[in-house]
């Protein structure tokens, strides 16, 4: 498994994995941490250890070359993939249809609300939560702005604040706090990947997430079952007490 990064949904990801493979199976890790050169090296130095290449491409630039050193037959590309790697199977994320999907059933919740804000970081995340996120406020015109980091950002009564990571979310929330504002009055939050946490803190954040346990237990049918196929993961929104 060549992952991007590990965090709790990550995690719960490679569990569920583990979990559905048979238990002679051997499985290593490793993480490029969205470094190209790392990415390269990673594969490179294992070209022929192993019978199957699990690879999260995230959104480096340029990995199918180094992919294609991997008989086409081994490879499954994860969660993010590019159009140069459609020849591969896959089990991934449609971010541009998920996000404006999830988006679009909270509406009514949003409506009450005057603007939305995407806090986004284009070194991690993909370009297709960007493009569903314009694409909503677009259609259903919404005053709407992307933000790359919320150090400067002073909360204004009537946002949304779009987060993608659980850093940032702590970030808004002590923010909110500090301005004195009601969460889900004032002013509202939504969040990207769900987890444990996200049940917990502030009665509860709204989250867009896909099924990272679902995830992990497809990818290990299709590798037992040696599928060569392409498959959407699901997604969904979970309504909570933060908008």
């Amino acid at each position: 498994l060549l992952f991007d990064e590990l965090n709790s949904f990550k995690e719960d990801l490679y569990n569920s994995f583990l979990d559905n493979l048979e238990k002679n199976i051997q499985v290593d890790i490793f993480f490029h941490h969205f470094n190209i050169d790392v990415f390269e090296n990673l594969i490179s130095n294992n070209v022929g250890n192993y019978n199957y290449y699990v690879i999260m491409p995230a959104n480096l630039k340029g990995t199918d070359k180094v992919i294609s050193t991997i008989p086409k037959d081994k490879v499954y590309i994860l969660d993010q993939t590019q159009k140069e790697l459609n020849k591969y199977a896959a089990i991934f994320q449609n971010f541009e249809k998920d996000f404006f999907n999830g988006l679009e059933a909270c509406l009514n919740e949003i409506k009450n609300y005057k603007k939305l804000v995407l806090s986004f970081s284009n070194k991690k995340q993909p370009d297709g939560i960007v493009k569903g996120f314009k694409i909503f406020c677009k259609r259903y015109n919404i005053q709407n702005n992307v933000v790359s980091s919320l150090e400067e950002l002073i909360p204004q009564k009537g946002e949304v604040y779009i987060i993608l990571e659980d850093k940032n979310l702590i970030r808004i929330i002590k923010k909110i706090k500090e301005t004195k504002f009601i969460l889900a009055k004032d002013v509202g939050i939504i969040s990207f990947n769900d987890s444990l946490l996200k049940e917990i803190v502030e009665g509860g954040i709204t989250t867009i997430s896909t099924d990272f346990n679902w995830m992990g237990k497809r990818l290990a049918e299709m590798i037992l079952n040696n599928e060569q196929v392409r498959i959407e993961n699901p997604s969904q929104l979970i309504v909570r007490k933060s908008i």
